[in-house]
């Protein structure tokens, strides 16, 4: 039990945060007159009490989006959606399993610690059997021990900065090197195997890197690179300069070996690996290059000219067939034989290679593991959470990329949407969920895909209903919306990477008015993570995340009119936000692992929430809470993003 200490009344220009007493105050902006007589009506007290918890991880789920072949004949995968390393035996059985979210920096300063993570999307494995990641949302390559699994070494830096996507150690003529396909910066970075920068490939002739996301080199040191933007292969030799190229963009298919696309066409490639082909020389054994193709679901090998000699696996959900959901990455062992990595089918794929064809072989794990859909594990980073008509909660689990809704009383009622592109109810890394109150649809902010999306409620089978936007600044476009938040027959949307909030009229689904400039001043924002609608007066509160602080803003017929106010409590990183339309606001203060409660008349502190009284079992403390909301019944709910659940909290004012 947590109780809020409250202090005297703060006000400032635009702002809570000074402190004022027994004074005539009239402030522009500010909805706050007291006559010089009076004073201040002290605050409530205000006390939080856990109450239950809604969910839990659901991390049984394999999303490996990175896989390499270690000299002994393990698989050693990046799973991504669970910010792990892990280590397999051909046969599936697990031999090590390290890492947690975070952005630690163990490895600088502890080498001998298991590291932390955000989003790590491949790895590459040298003659040692040592580990290197692509340690994607830190910005940074770790290498880890191949027995244990522990930082070995302080982490490589990106000369420049960007996001390592892709990885893998190569032999070469110059020795053991480490290629990074920097896709935010459009370089592939070569390294030491110790972490110097060895050259840097850039665009060059014929060959332009376009958001690709692996580079690899053959025996001779030429360097191969998925180019994932532009659908082809590039080939650099060592010294960086291009070779050739070869691809062409597929046709749009479902069904057949490569989406029915012939040799050499491809959509999305996404991984490549040198090995060697037993009869690739007319039976005899040679060097081979080897491409996953994402959205193609399949693997195409070429010689080492571009030359095309054989494609396997197609779309499909059947785990014993040799198919894919979204293949990500390659990988090829000793012996020939080539596994895939499917990061959204939850598995790896082998195929054992014959004299005339690649067939099928097993799949790891089998039977594959579902991300958890019971009542007490089904999460993978829960943000964000609305209530319908009927108190059913309705919470974005957005590694699983889908929405789930349970009850008042926490048991699962449905599940709906899944990762994709191509229809309504396809995700790509979805943050925010909002409910329509005049019909119950729900509305939806695809963070990655930059669009939104309205499905019908559970209860009419979760059909898509309309999928709008796309990534740009103008009217009506998005970049990264993060949270959305229905209110007065608008939904405002937090449009994260323009720096900005943008509103759109419920009805007719047409963009309004957007408000905001990069900046910390009156009308600005950095990188704006949540916004709430105040149920009594309207007006609309956004999480301006790295301002720290949260702005309440008074809005009419889908536009801002002024800036009323703006709260600062310590803050660092708030990223939702929560009015309960009877004086109290919450905040989700990610980075400093809490939910503050504040009283909207003054900006003072009415109550922390750190989840130290959490009873039950699970953790006693938040991980980077993102949102928060006011249920129906009046309770407050809490997003508990890393620790997979929903918190349950009741506020009592006296």
């Amino acid at each position: 039990m947590i109780q809020g200490r409250p202090s005297g009344h703060r006000f400032g220009l635009g702002s809570r945060t000074g402190m004022v007493l027994g004074v005539a105050i009239v402030i522009p902006g500010l909805i706050a007159t007291l006559p010089v007589s009076a004073a201040p009506a002290p605050d409530p007290t205000v006390t939080a009490a856990y109450s239950t918890t809604m969910g839990g991880p659901g991390h049984a789920a394999m999303y490996p989006s990175g896989m390499e072949i270690a000299p002994n004949g393990n698989l050693v995968i990046a799973d991504t959606g669970n910010n792990q390393v892990a280590e397999y035996t051909p046969t599936g059985a697990l031999v090590w399993r390290v890492g947690s979210e975070g952005s630690g920096a163990a490895c600088g300063a502890n080498p001998a610690t298991f590291p932390q993570f955000e989003q790590p999307r491949d790895v590459g494995v040298d003659s040692a059997g040592n580990v290197y990641v692509a340690d994607n949302g830190n910005g940074r390559v770790m290498k880890l021990s191949g027995t244990t699994g522990k930082c070995m070494i302080k982490p490589f830096k990106l000369p420049g900065g960007g996001a390592p996507i892709g990885v893998t150690v190569s032999t070469t003529p110059a020795g053991q090197l480490v290629y990074v396909a920097n896709g935010t910066k459009s370089q592939i970075v070569v390294f030491s195997t110790a972490g110097a920068v060895v050259r840097t490939i850039s665009s060059q002739g014929a060959c332009t890197l376009n958001r690709m996301r692996d580079a690899a080199a053959d025996a001779s040191g030429n360097v191969y690179v998925a180019n994932y933007e532009s659908n082809n292969v590039l080939e650099f030799n060592s010294s960086g300069t291009c070779v050739r190229t070869w691809g062409t963009k597929g046709k749009k298919a479902t069904t057949g070996v490569c989406s029915g696309n012939a040799g050499g066409t491809f959509k999305n490639p996404y991984g490549v690996a040198i090995g060697t082909d037993p009869f690739i020389n007319k039976g005899k054994p040679g060097e081979a290059i080897y491409i996953a193709d994402s959205n193609d679901d399949c693997i195409q090998e070429f010689t080492p000219t571009g030359t095309f000699v054989a494609d396997f696996g197609s779309p499909g959900t059947d785990s014993q067939t040799g198919t894919f959901t979204q293949l990500r990455r390659v990988a090829v062992d000793s012996h020939g034989n080539v596994w895939g990595a499917d990061l959204w089918g939850n598995r790896l794929v082998e195929f054992t290679r014959t004299s005339s064809s690649y067939t099928y072989n097993q799949t790891v794990p089998n039977p594959i593991v579902p991300p958890g859909d019971t009542d007490t594990s089904v999460f993978n980073q829960v943000r964000g959470i609305a209530f319908d008509s009927s108190g059913d909660v309705i919470a974005m689990d957005t590694v699983n990329q889908r929405v789930v809704v349970f009850n008042a009383s926490g048991h699962i009622i449905n599940t709906c949407g899944q990762r994709g592109f191509t229809s309504t109810g396809d995700f790509n890394w979805p943050r925010g969920v909002a409910v329509d109150p005049a019909t119950g649809n729900y509305w939806i902010a695809d963070t990655k895909q930059s669009d939104l999306q309205v499905l019908q409620p559970t209860a009419s089978g979760c059909t898509g209903l309309a999928k709008f936007g796309a990534v740009g600044t103008a009217l009506g476009d998005d970049n990264y919306p993060y949270s959305i938040a229905i209110g007065g027959g608008y939904a405002w949307i937090a449009d994260t990477k323009n720096n900005r909030v943008e509103s759109w009229k419920v009805s007719t689904r047409a963009a309004v008015a957007a408000y905001g400039t990069k900046g910390s001043g009156t009308g600005q924002f950095s990188t704006p993570a949540g916004v709430a609608v105040d149920p009594t007066t309207g007006n609309l509160f956004v999480a301006d995340s790295l301002n720290n602080r949260v702005v309440e803003l008074k809005v009419s017929n889908g536009s801002v009119v002024s800036q009323v106010a703006t709260f600062t409590a310590g803050f660092n990183k708030p990223y939702g936000v929560a009015s309960n339309g009877a004086g109290l606001l919450a905040v989700a203060d990610r980075t400093n692992d809490r939910v503050v409660v504040l009283n909207e008349s003054d900006g003072t502190v009415a109550a922390i929430i750190n989840g130290s009284d959490v009873t039950g079992g699970g953790p006693k403390s938040l991980l980077d809470p993102e949102n928060v909301a006011f249920g129906p019944n009046g309770k407050l709910y809490i997003a508990d993003t890393y620790n997979d659940r929903i918190l349950v909290y009741t506020l009592t004012v006296s």
